[in-house]
């Protein structure tokens, strides 16, 4: 009997717990959708995107200079000037890698030795190329990523 008494009890309690949240949860997705709406809003017209080598905000294209104006002072900002260095190394080693393989194509016709140890240094200065790209482009992800939240979810 106790432990009938006990199980009644408990569906009691239960029924009444969801009474009172069942209104509670339909006011919050009324809320919800208010509020939704203004998020959809403000991700669709100041959120930035990457799209490639290209950035997008709010249905325009922006170029990698444009985007140091819309970081804010601290962590993204260092995060995108940091990025930005990185890809001024990344398209110098570039530069760098063609003028080795060219040079190295040039010369191996008469030093064969040279030309190998050009060829060998411009493969190096390319893979350096594409470790920095590698890194400013994440760098610049990062710093958009939480430039996005902030502009979403308001400054921290």
């Amino acid at each position: 009997m106790c432990k009938l008494l006990t199980q009644v009890g408990l569906v009691s309690l239960l029924i009444l717990l969801l009474g009172w949240t069942l209104p509670a949860t339909a006011q919050v997705s009324v809320q919800a959708g208010i509020s939704r709406d203004s998020l959809v809003r403000v991700y669709d017209t100041r959120t930035i995107y990457g799209y490639g080598d290209r950035y997008i905000m709010g249905g325009r294209q922006l170029p990698f200079r444009k985007l140091k104006t819309e970081f804010a002072a601290g962590v993204t900002s260092d995060l995108y000037r940091q990025g930005r260095q990185d890809r001024a190394v990344s398209r110098l080693l570039g530069v760098g890698a063609i003028a080795a393989l060219v040079s190295s194509a040039i010369i191996r016709k008469d030093q064969r030795a040279g030309g190998i140890a050009l060829l060998v240094a411009g493969i190096g200065l390319n893979l350096g190329s594409l470790r920095f790209t590698k890194k400013s482009t994440e760098l610049v992800d990062r710093a958009l990523w939480l430039r996005n939240k902030d502009v979403l979810l308001g400054a921290r």
